[in-house]
């Protein structure tokens, strides 16, 4: 029990860091609100694998291809087990610009929780290929296994979903990418990995070349708090590259925002 109580913690990022971060960007109402749908979350997580699979198969039936809709769904359902690691104000902004692509090649670097590839699978064209990125559970903040088989309810009948576990970073998984995309190119890619300064950076530079002109690289986490590090010196560097666009929803929050180069 205080393995899998341990492990629930682990799944939903549940820290000191998320809690400042809750207080400081959303206040103490959202933070017990938040506190509240934990507790939903960890029933569910302590049930057996099949019965919370069965339960999870909701979300195969969800249709919509209204943002706010996706957005308001993502957040709540199972009581928030894929939500989003977003701000919804910045979220919603986000994924209109994503809709406005029609994207029929998506890559994602960096799941976690699943809540921006639910959104991007709903979102993207009826017969998109959607590639996630991520690490291995166990590395870093790597999804658990079990969590492969509710991330394929997310897509639309025609669409097919790639789940390749492993570093962005490698040659390897470069490699993969490359043998999915066939000769294809990515229309819109979201970058929400390593957010070390060389790891955003080694993403950008490894993955850009595989996005058509006129299509769009992400950023997730570009808010500048303190000294820029990280996500934020990257985008700072970078953005005035490119056409761009950045949502950041109060400029005194820590993390979050997201900003999109027209490549």
């Amino acid at each position: 029990m205080l393995k899998n109580i341990k492990n629930n913690l682990k799944d939903q990022q549940i820290n000191p860091s998320f809690i400042k971060g809750v207080l400081k960007n959303q206040g103490i109402i959202t933070l017990l609100k938040k506190a509240y749908g934990y507790s939903k979350r960890s029933i569910y997580l302590l049930l057996p694998l099949k019965l919370k699979v069965a339960l999870a198969k909701k979300i195969s039936k969800f249709e919509s291809n209204d943002v706010h809709d996706v957005v308001h769904y993502s957040f709540n359902v199972l009581a928030g087990l894929i939500r989003p690691v977003q701000i919804t104000e910045e979220f919603e902004k986000f994924l209109t610009i994503f809709q406005e692509q029609k994207p029929n090649v998506v890559l994602e670097i960096g799941t976690d929780k699943g809540g921006s590839l639910f959104a991007m699978c709903k979102l993207a064209h009826q017969d998109a290929t959607i590639i996630s990125v991520d690490l291995p559970e166990g590395l870093g903040d790597g999804y658990p296994k079990w969590k492969e088989q509710v991330y394929e309810m997310f897509t639309r009948p025609d669409q097919q979903l790639l789940l390749l576990r492993g570093d962005s970073h490698s040659e390897k998984m470069l490699t993969q990418v490359k043998e999915v995309l066939k000769d294809e190119k990515i229309d819109f890619a979201f970058i929400d990995g390593d957010h070390t300064y060389e790891g955003v950076k080694k993403d950008f530079e490894m993955y850009s070349p595989l996005v058509r002109s006129g299509g769009v690289i992400a950023f997730h986490d570009i808010a500048i708090n303190e000294a820029p590090t990280g996500v934020p010196k990257f985008w700072q560097e970078v953005k005035n590259n490119y056409e761009h666009i950045e949502f950041i929803q109060d400029d005194k929050q820590v993390g979050y925002g997201i900003g999109c180069l027209y490549v």
